[in-house]
């Protein structure tokens, strides 16, 4: 069988029960987005996995404990997840692929990945969400593109969960609506963060008050969202904007779905994630260098690993390229050889956490880390 045959014979079971109707697809089309909606799953969901999931994937599935209710969410979530890329990519790039070569992984803060030997490096984005029985999956296809989605139910039992969720301008948003509309437009702006997070990578995990409800458009099902805090500390080029994120009723539930240009807002890293991709950038600059001890964070350039002035200035502009920030760096090497004493990989990170947000954030010059 051809390769367009063996995708076709695959994507023929998830075919077995159309998608159900998604008021997001509409608005992803005109995005260059796909998505896809399913109540139910189109087989028995052991048959199922047998024919849409990767090897790792499979091996996942079986060995996933826990409530059964939660697993067949994974896989009804992977199963829409597929879908949605799938359409995305024989729409737009005319790529027929099986299902399991379709792979669908974790990154390292649980966030959903398209990945593949197909990817070539560049790979569609992707947010999954479900409840009650029903997945929802979001696809983008350009690589600068995030994307979040998210839905609830209406049918819901909830205790009141606004003075938690909301703060008090929030909460004041849904004062001025029609009383018979706020419990639906609460859940909106709830559904709203949910998916702002997604797209972000890192959830809700900077506090519900991180992710600020400043406007509402009944008309339009548009919800407007403003970093503070914790948030905001982690992507700072937000400072003042505006996240507009779409959301939609259809029966009983509740979408909200975001796609914004990711080389827009980049995400602050932490320290940990600077210090890790130092010491990754320092084992490609000195691959072929022979070190009788591992580099680690307490290794010193110059003494211990051996390098000159001119692969300092190679590694700073490295740096400097990878998080796309002007640093002071011919500061710190003039520092350092004025007063004959050497950088640990430790301190070059200390200095890139410093001086990541700019100038301001360094209070206007370069100190030393001790």
């Amino acid at each position: 069988m051809n390769a367009i045959g063996s995708a076709l014979c695959d994507w023929s079971v998830m075919r077995e029960s159309s998608p159900a109707a998604c008021p997001l697809i509409p608005w992803a089309e005109s995005a260059r987005a796909a998505c896809c909606r399913l109540d139910a799953f189109p087989c028995e969901p052991d048959r199922l996995a047998d024919r849409i999931l990767s090897a790792g994937e499979r091996a996942h599935w079986m060995h996933m404990r826990g409530v059964e209710k939660r697993r067949r969410e994974w896989l009804l979530g992977r199963c829409a997840a597929k879908e949605a890329v799938r359409g995305l990519l024989e729409t737009h790039l005319d790529l027929r692929l099986s299902a399991a070569a379709i792979e669908i992984v974790p990154d390292a803060y649980g966030c959903p990945r398209v990945a593949g030997q197909w990817t070539g490096g560049a790979s569609p984005a992707v947010s999954i969400a479900h409840c009650d029985g029903t997945a929802v999956a979001l696809a983008a296809l350009d690589a600068d593109l995030a994307v979040g989605v998210d839905v609830e139910s209406l049918n819901r039992r909830r205790e009141d969960y606004e003075p938690i969720a909301f703060g008090p301008a929030e909460r004041g948003l849904l004062a001025g609506l029609p009383w018979d509309l706020r419990g639906e437009w609460a859940l909106r702006m709830w559904c709203a963060k949910e998916a702002v997070g997604k797209a972000l990578g890192r959830g809700l995990s900077a506090g519900l008050q991180a992710f600020q409800i400043t406007r509402v458009r009944a008309a339009t099902g548009m919800v407007e969202v403003e970093l503070r805090a914790a948030a905001l500390a982690q992507y700072p080029l937000l400072q003042g904007k505006s996240l507009s994120v779409y959301t939609a009723r259809e029966s009983n539930f509740v979408f909200s779905a975001i796609i914004y240009q990711q080389g827009a807002v980049r995400m602050r890293p932490s320290r940990q994630e600077i210090l890790d991709y130092l010491l990754q950038k320092l084992g490609e600059l000195t691959e072929d260098w022979d070190y009788p001890d591992p580099v680690r964070p307490e290794s010193l350039l110059f003494t211990e690993l051996g390098f000159e002035s001119l692969d300092a200035v190679v590694l700073c502009t490295a740096i400097q390229e990878h998080y796309q920030t002007p640093m002071p760096f011919a500061e710190l090497l003039a520092e350092i050889g004025q007063h004959q004493r050497d950088l640990s990989i430790n301190e070059l990170s200390d200095f890139v956490n410093t001086h990541l947000d700019g100038p301001a954030a360094a209070n206007g010059g370069t100190r030393r880390i001790q």
